[in-house]
């Protein structure tokens, strides 16, 4: 009985703070006496927006706690704000609205709030936590956000409570400038339906990863490495080793003109029915990566159609993997005549592999 209670007090306060949507800005919500970072009056600001947007200026943020969202509270932050985490956390802003949608009024077919969006700035998490955790979400935006130097993730959409569908996420960049981070993710999804457009990740270990979910789709997606040095004199540069640009677990994915630059493998697939669709390789010779595969098939059909690969390094294979692959109107460049090239255009004259590309060294 006193749980019953507890429970219709606690689903009550949750129908009472979905029904007083606000809007605020940041800059209502000042530091209390011997508060030394900012978490404390973001989740204020957080708190006292259920169901509206919270408005944070520019500036910089100091984050020693992880800032939670459960309220259906949007975020859109001034280009130039910058949530810095500057203790140890799992990550720097975790969103889940999960327990509040049984609270939401019946739109014929469930209840949903379909417009919420976190928006612009930059989500530090400056080698101390992962930068951001989306969980509890239906028809999702983020956009316009950078990413930078996630510990764990960049970004990680868990769906951990069995709701996420339904992401589109655009012009989101993902950079590492620090070391002591490989191994790290730029962008983990487990959900599905989930739409990825014209997004980076630069000099994270694995740029792209859909673990679990289906029918997702990512569209002009961009994976390069390499600026972070080696640990030590004679080994790969950081973030290239074991470097995956798209790993793809999720089935029905389909990647559309999507770039895998300088990866230890650019595409890893253990799917069913994914189709690689206008997609890329290349590695740039400036950070000597060698012993390359390009796609590394573990199970399911793939469709390879439509790309171009190029090889920039003695020792690189094309295909790796279980056989189900279909191949269509490929380009590659600098392969010889020994190399395997599946589904190769003939332009007629025997050259289905060109000369390699010349680049600075």
């Amino acid at each position: 009985m006193k749980h019953l209670f507890a429970a219709l007090v606690l689903a009550l306060a949750s129908s009472t703070a979905v029904a007083q949507m606000s809007d605020h800005t940041l800059s209502e919500f000042p530091r209390f006496p011997g508060e030394t970072d900012d978490a404390p009056r973001l989740q204020r600001a957080v708190d006292a927006t259920p169901s509206g947007v919270l408005e944070i200026g520019k500036g910089l943020y100091e984050i020693a706690k992880t800032v939670s969202v459960t309220n259906l509270c949007s975020l859109r932050m001034h280009k130039s704000a910058h949530l810095r985490a500057v203790a140890d956390m799992d990550f720097v802003l975790r969103v889940n609205n999960a327990p509040l949608y049984d609270s939401l009024e019946w739109h014929g077919d469930r209840r949903q709030d379909y417009n919420m969006f976190v928006t612009g700035g930059k989500i530090d998490g400056n080698g101390l936590a992962a930068c951001m955790m989306l969980d509890g979400f239906h028809h999702y935006t983020l956009r316009d956000i950078t990413f930078f130097n996630g510990k764990r993730y960049g970004l990680a959409v868990d769906a951990e409570d069995g709701i996420g569908y339904e992401l589109v996420a655009e012009n989101l960049y993902f950079k590492c400038v620090k070391p002591g981070l490989a191994g790290n993710t730029a962008f983990f999804l487990n959900g599905g339906d989930c739409h990825v457009t014209d997004c980076v990740s630069v000099d994270y270990t694995i740029g792209f990863h859909l673990a679990r979910g289906g029918s997702n789709r990512l569209t002009r997606c961009h994976v390069w490495g390499g600026p972070i040095p080696p640990p030590s004199k004679g080994e790969p540069c950081e973030m290239l080793k074991d470097s995956i640009c798209f790993k793809i677990g999720g089935s029905s994915a389909i990647l559309r003109d999507c770039y895998a630059d300088t990866g230890k493998t650019g595409y890893e697939v253990n799917a069913w029915d994914t189709r690689l669709l206008g997609c890329s390789y290349f590695s740039n010779k400036v950070f000597g990566l060698d012993d390359i595969t390009i796609i590394r098939h573990g199970f399911g059909r793939l469709l390879v159609a439509d790309g171009g690969f190029v090889k920039c390094a003695p020792h690189c294979k094309v295909y790796e993997g279980c056989g189900l692959v279909k191949w269509q109107n490929m380009m590659y460049s600098g392969f010889g005549p020994d190399d395997d090239c599946p589904g190769a255009i003939d332009f007629g004259d025997g050259a289905s592999a060109q000369p390699a590309l010349k680049l600075a060294e």
